[in-house]
C-alpha cells in the first residue's frame, strides 16, 4: 500500500515545484521586462507592442487626453523653451551620487522685497522634464518667487536610465536644495512636485537631514503606493489579478537588483506621519491614473501643525490646477504664510 502511495505522492510533489519552478521564471522573467519597458528611458527592444499598446488605451493616458490640461501644458511648454533661448534662465547642475549630470534651470524673481525672498524647486511627473512645469513657474514667478525647475534623472537633459519612482529622485532633491543655499544664499526654500515628482518631494521631506532653510512641501497627485498603482494598472493591461500581482513582483525584484530600490520603498504613505516639515497635498476626486481611493489613507494620517490636504472635484490627475486654478494658488499662498 505504501508503495502505491509514495510514487502518487513524489508525482505531485514534482509536480507542484515544476508549477511553482515555473511561475518563478515567468515572473522574474516577465518582470523584467515589464521593468524594462516601464523604468527606463532605452527599452524600444524589450517592450512588447500588445503591452505597449494596451498602455495607450488604458487611464495611464488618460489626462493627456484631456483638453483642460494639455492645452495649457503645452502653450506654458512652448513659451518655456522661447524664455530658455532667450536667456531669462541660468542653467544649474548638480552630480549624483552615482556620477550623473542632472539639470536644473533657474528663473530669479524681479521686483521683491528683500525680506519677501523665497524659492520653490519644482519636480516634473514621469516621462516629462523642467519645461512641463512652465505652467506652475510662471505662476510662482509672476508672484514674486524665485524658480528652479529642474530635470530628474533619466528625464529631460539629466542623465540616467533608470527611475526609481521618487526614491533616488528624492535623494537628488538634496543637491538642489544645497545648490540653492550655497549659490543664491536662499533661506525659504519650499518644494512642489507633481505626479512621480509629488512623490519624489514627499520621499525627500522624511530625511532627518533637511535643511532649516527647506519650509514646507507640495505633492499633487502623487502616489501613496507604486505597488497599488503599478498593480491596477497591470490588472487593467492583462486582466488578471493573479498575473498582474506576479508581473509586479517580478518587476520589483529587477529594480531591486538593478537600482537597489524595491517597490515597498516607492511608498511616501510609510513616512508621511514622520515629516518633520508642513505638507500641502494636492489630489482630484477623478484621477484615473492613481485614483483617490489608492491615496484616501495617505491624505488622512496626522500632518505636521500647518499641513492640509485639498481634493479637487472633476480633477483628473494632475489636475487640481487645471480645474480650480484660483482655489490652488491662494491654498498655496495660505501654505506659505502659515509655514514660512
Amino acid at each position: 500500500m505504501y508503495m502505491m502511495i509514495f510514487p502518487g505522492v513524489t508525482v505531485a510533489c514534482f509536480f507542484l515545484c515544476a508549477i511553482a519552478a515555473g511561475w518563478i521564471v515567468f515572473t522574474l522573467v516577465a518582470g523584467y521586462i515589464v521593468y524594462s519597458s516601464c523604468f527606463t528611458i532605452n527599452h524600444v527592444n524589450l517592450e512588447p507592442k500588445p503591452l505597449r499598446d494596451a498602455e495607450k488605451k488604458s487611464v495611464l493616458y488618460a489626462h493627456t487626453k484631456d483638453p483642460r490640461i494639455m492645452d495649457p501644458i503645452n502653450a506654458a511648454k512652448e513659451r518655456w523653451f522661447k524664455n530658455r533661448d532667450a536667456g531669462m534662465f541660468d542653467s544649474l547642475s548638480v552630480v549624483s551620487r552615482e556620477g550623473l549630470n542632472l539639470a536644473g534651470y533657474y528663473w530669479p524673481a524681479e521686483g521683491r522685497a528683500e525680506t519677501e525672498r523665497r524659492w520653490v524647486i519644482l519636480v516634473h511627473g514621469m516621462m516629462d522634464s523642467a519645461a512641463g512645469m512652465g505652467y506652475l513657474a510662471e505662476e510662482y514667478h509672476a508672484a514674486g518667487w524665485n524658480v528652479l525647475s529642474v530635470d530628474q534623472r533619466a528625464h529631460g537633459e539629466s542623465e540616467g536610465k533608470r527611475r526609481t519612482m521618487g526614491v533616488r529622485e528624492g535623494d537628488d532633491l538634496t543637491l538642489w536644495v544645497s545648490a540653492l543655499i550655497n549659490r543664491y544664499e536662499a533661506d525659504c526654500i519650499y518644494l512642489h512636485g507633481v505626479s512621480m515628482g509629488g512623490a519624489a518631494v514627499l520621499l525627500y521631506a522624511v530625511r532627518s537631514d533637511i535643511p532649516a532653510a527647506v519650509k514646507g512641501f507640495i505633492s499633487d497627485s502623487g502616489y501613496a503606493r507604486h505597488d497599488a498603482v503599478f498593480t491596477r494598472l497591470l490588472k487593467l493591461a492583462t486582466g488578471s489579478r493573479f498575473v498582474a500581482a506576479s508581473l509586479t513582483i517580478g518587476a520589483s525584484v529587477a529594480s531591486f537588483c538593478l537600482t537597489g530600490i524595491g517597490f515597498g520603498r516607492m511608498a511616501p504613505e510609510k513616512y508621511l506621519s514622520a515629516i518633520a516639515r508642513p505638507v500641502l497635498l494636492f489630489h482630484g476626486q477623478d484621477d484615473a491614473l492613481v485614483p483617490i481611493g489608492l491615496v484616501r489613507k495617505m491624505h488622512g494620517l496626522p500632518m505636521k501643525p500647518g499641513s492640509e490636504s485639498v481634493v479637487i472635484p472633476d480633477a483628473a490627475h494632475i489636475g487640481p490646477y487645471f480645474c480650480a486654478k484660483a482655489l490652488y494658488l491662494q491654498k498655496i499662498e495660505d501654505f506659505y504664510r502659515r509655514s514660512r
